[in-house]
């Protein structure tokens, strides 16, 4: 998608919004459940990088979303 095609609207509400803090909740909780399982010790090595990876590529999107909010919060 490119920069021009995102709806900043959709971004910029005023005061709290419930369905952005339950997103934004599911995915640190679920980042943390496969940093947890990443961490057990009966893990192959390729197992445990696997479930790294995926912990990383939540932790790369939970962001990407706040840098979304906050450009849009900037643009206002």
């Amino acid at each position: 998608m490119k920069m021009d095609e995102i709806n900043w609207n959709a971004l910029q509400w005023e005061g709290d919004n419930e369905l952005w803090t339950e997103v934004l909740k599911h995915l640190d909780n679920f980042q943390s459940a496969e940093i947890d399982v990443a961490l057990s010790p009966d893990l192959t090595d390729q197992q445990r990088h696997y479930l790294a990876g995926k912990a990383a590529a939540l932790l790369e999107f939970h962001s990407h979303l706040k840098h979304l909010r906050s450009t849009a919060l900037q643009n206002k």
